[in-house]
């Protein structure tokens, strides 16, 4: 299994797209049974692709998630991250792509109109748009904290997601994916992440945790010496650095030598020092996680610590 570490990423090299992927597959966990995401969906042989198309069964309904309650059969998403622009063209473009995928099903009419609908998703309100649609005589609506619905003169059901504008409790994973969050809400992200059961779920929490902390990193390292986030921190590590520890002894079984083992465990130590550096966390609270988990007296940490 590949080895990883949270790499400390500026705020240019972001990887935002992925993360929202992994954040609406978790906003909508519960359904997870009846509805597919498809990350970057292409629409034909040429490199034209939607963001997300998420494919929900005929027979879910989606009634406790206010993000797809809008939600039918097939549903184009668009990501927008925090630094880019949500216009006109944006709108008209990502309505091209629902018009080219509801023609290209295997016979005539095989997807319904009907059947389609369009996501927008940006950090912050794009009033310029607004504005476009209440200038040509479309309606725009605001049924729950964040969500837009534009109606009027729409070829599918649209609706416009401010990310930063959602009830954080309901939608964290979304709310996450900005570099404006608040001591509060980065708290309450990290307290949520460690609580997290699920492999899987811990999994994708993980990916948007790196984007959160990357983006967010002056808060991060104001909190880094309170002791609940130094707790949050770890137990957010522990599955990986057992798992880590375990790779480290698989790893010396196949060498066949004590010194093989203590070469894997070696490196595991030092990506899990490297990874809990790149989350902000203090040399000193590096050290009592260290001695947690890998049994190891003080003057053998101060020697990885180093390094």
């Amino acid at each position: 299994m590949a080895k990883r570490k949270l790499k400390n990423v500026t705020a240019g090299m972001i990887q935002w797209h992925p993360a929202f992927v992994t954040g609406i597959d978790l906003d909508l966990s519960k359904y997870r049974n009846g509805v597919v995401h498809e990350n970057e969906h292409n629409l034909n042989s040429k490199p034209l692709s939607i963001d997300v198309l998420i494919r929900k069964k005929v027979n879910v309904r989606i009634e406790d998630n206010e993000i797809g309650k809008i939600f039918r059969r097939y549903n184009i998403v668009e990501y927008k991250s925090p630094d880019d622009h949500m216009d006109i063209d944006t709108y008209y473009k990502v309505n091209g792509y629902a018009c080219l995928f509801k023609s290209y099903g295997e016979w005539v009419d095989a997807i319904k109109a009907e059947e389609v609908t369009i996501s927008l998703f940006r950090y912050a309100k794009p009033q310029k748009l607004f504005q476009y649609f209440r200038r040509n005589g479309m309606t725009v609506s605001n049924p729950y904290p964040g969500i837009y619905y534009v109606e009027g003169k729409t070829l599918f059901p649209v609706q416009v997601v401010v990310t930063g504008e959602l009830d954080v409790d309901k939608h964290i994973w979304l709310v996450a994916l900005s570099g404006k969050l608040t001591e509060q809400q980065v708290e309450k992200i990290l307290a949520k992440a460690s609580q997290l059961t699920n492999e899987r779920e811990k999994r994708l929490a993980d990916s948007v945790l790196q984007v959160c902390v990357a983006a967010n990193r002056k808060i991060v390292e104001k909190l880094k010496g309170e002791n609940h986030m130094c707790q949050a921190l770890a137990e957010i590590m522990e599955p990986e650095i057992r798992q880590w520890k375990a790779e480290s002894m698989a790893a010396g079984r196949a060498a066949g030598r004590a010194e093989g083992r203590a070469e894997a465990r070696s490196e595991y130590i030092t990506i899990v020092i490297n990874m809990l550096r790149d989350l902000g966390q203090s040399d000193e609270d590096i050290q009592g996680i260290i001695i947690k988990n890998f049994s190891l007296h003080e003057n053998e940490v101060e020697k990885y610590m180093a390094i």
